[in-house]
C-alpha cells in the first residue's frame, strides 16, 4: 500500500493502529444510500473485522 492511505477504523485487520493501512489494495464503494457525495455515502470493501477484547474482556471476531 502507498504510504499516505491513513485508515481510523480501529477494528480493521489492515489497521496498523498507527492509522495506515496494511492492505496490499484497497477498493471504496458507495454505500447505496445515495449519498455519495458525503463520507457516510461511502464504505471501505476492503475492511475485515479484527478479533479483539471488547470493553468485557470478551474475544470477539
Amino acid at each position: 500500500m502507498p504510504n499516505g492511505v491513513k485508515c481510523g477504523v480501529e477494528e480493521c485487520i489492515y489497521n496498523d493502529h498507527n492509522r495506515n493501512c496494511t492492505a496490499d489494495a484497497i477498493q471504496v464503494m458507495s454505500n447505496g444510500n445515495e449519498i455519495v457525495g458525503t463520507t457516510k455515502g461511502t464504505r471501505c470493501a476492503t475492511f475485515e473485522f479484527e478479533r479483539h477484547e471488547n470493553d468485557y474482556g470478551e474475544i470477539v471476531r
